[in-house]
């Protein structure tokens, strides 16, 4: 993996599928597992059940708990938090069956992760994605235009994770200022700047977004 330059008050951890292509789910919540079984489709069972528990286990070591005693809840927005702790969560899940990769981060100020696999995709999503003022972002950036494409995709995303919107808030509404070596830099309007942090997992672009103390 390309290493992320994270500050030190923020966590990352990875989860991924054991042996038998499943997930641990002792550390999940009695409501995490009734949720759990409402999901109709195996990959999305396992991406849920590897990102909870890389959260709660994350967590543990934080709050000096056992991980099925964090108290990992959903806001009204949908998004994980930490009840009564000021510490800030996000989950993240990408790929299918033996190849899922998921991950959690903990910071003490606003925090966003995503992970996106590499593979190709429209070859015109970045007209969907980016502003036209960030056209030449895709340009600058050493990669092919499936990784590069992605990347970008995948910056904007933790932003709006962070924020708390997720898709609901269009992509083109993060501006991308910077991005150079495993750094970069949003803005998503009144005042809200973000600091991002890139590397790679195999196929997987690894993406944390800081709000700007």
């Amino acid at each position: 993996m390309l290493p992320l330059d994270l500050p030190d008050d923020v966590a990352l951890r990875f989860a991924v599928p054991d042996a038998r292509g499943a997930a641990p789910l002792d550390a999940l919540s009695p409501a995490e597992r009734a949720r759990l079984a409402t999901f109709a489709h195996p990959d999305r069972r396992l991406g849920f059940a590897l990102g909870r528990t890389a959260a709660r286990r994350l967590l543990a070591e934080r709050l000096g708990c056992p991980p099925e005693a964090v108290p990992l809840a959903l806001a009204a927005s949908g998004a994980p938090v930490v009840s009564g702790h000021p510490l800030h969560v996000s989950i993240a899940h990408a790929g299918r069956g033996a190849d899922t990769l998921a991950a959690a981060v903990a910071a003490a100020r606003p925090v966003g992760l995503d992970l996106e696999r590499i593979t190709p995709r429209r070859p015109d999503l970045y007209r969907r994605i980016l502003r036209p003022d960030e056209h030449a972002l895709l340009d600058a950036l050493p990669l092919g235009h499936d990784e590069a494409q992605t990347l970008l995709w995948s910056l904007k995303e933790a932003v709006l994770k962070g924020l708390h919107t997720g898709l609901r808030r269009a992509a083109r509404t993060v501006h991308l200022q910077d991005v150079r070596d495993g750094a970069a830099v949003a803005d998503a309007g009144e005042g809200s700047v973000w600091v991002l942090r890139y590397g790679r997992r195999g196929a997987f672009w690894v993406v944390v977004a800081l709000a700007d103390a």
